[in-house]
């Protein structure tokens, strides 16, 4: 028993991390390369959909030409913050930006830096300084590596989950578990890892 306790409180350790916004300890077991691997992966993805729906805007569209100049902007103070920072396992790939017919209000970055910015969120913003708003808070959840917090938690929330099938095959404790793990763990991580992108 002491040495699973100890694999687990090294596991656990090993991988503690924090961030460099809030100084919040957090346990990500995901690799920056990793996740700048899937976020190319899944970059590939949706530029494949949306092309073939014809969503994109060209890059020499105003908004897309738009998004580009905040974005690049953004992408410097970035730069900045995660040298003085000593934030070595950062992405230093260049900034893609895509921008995207919809009418949806939505902007999102993915792993390794790639932007996306739907065209809906334009009948909300007034100028160049709200879209940066938007876009430097996505930005940030890419600098603090909230999506690897993220897949790393739910890695634990699966495990358990499967866990909870070996005790109780019936499957009584799974259909309590999972909600439950949403409500008290991944609803007020959300909400920390918001507040952390907005600061």
């Amino acid at each position: 028993a002491l040495g699973v306790t100890g694999l687990v409180g090294y596991a656990y350790f090993a991988f503690l991390d924090e961030v460099p916004i809030s100084h919040r300890k957090r346990w990500i077991a995901t690799s920056p390369r990793w996740e700048r691997s899937l976020g190319d992966h899944e970059y590939n993805n949706l530029l494949t959909e949306f092309k073939r729906k014809g969503q994109i805007l060209p890059p020499d569209h105003r908004a897309s030409v738009t998004v580009k100049r905040v974005g690049s902007r953004i992408a410097k103070a970035a730069a900045k913050f995660a040298s003085e920072h000593d934030m070595t396992n950062m992405s230093n790939s260049p900034y893609t930006y895509t921008v995207v017919r919809s009418d949806m209000a939505n902007a999102f970055v993915l792993p390794n830096n790639h932007v996306f910015v739907f065209t809906g969120l334009f009948r909300y913003i007034q100028n160049e300084d709200d879209l940066a708003a938007v876009m430097g808070h996505e930005m940030a959840h890419n600098l603090a590596r909230h999506a690897g917090e993220r897949m790393s938690g739910g890695i634990v929330v699966n495990l358990l989950a499967r866990l909870s099938l070996l005790i109780d095959p019936s499957g009584a404790i799974f259909t309590v578990f999972l909600p439950a793990a949403q409500l008290f763990r991944e609803l007020p991580h959300s909400r920390t890892q918001e507040t952390e992108a907005d600061q």
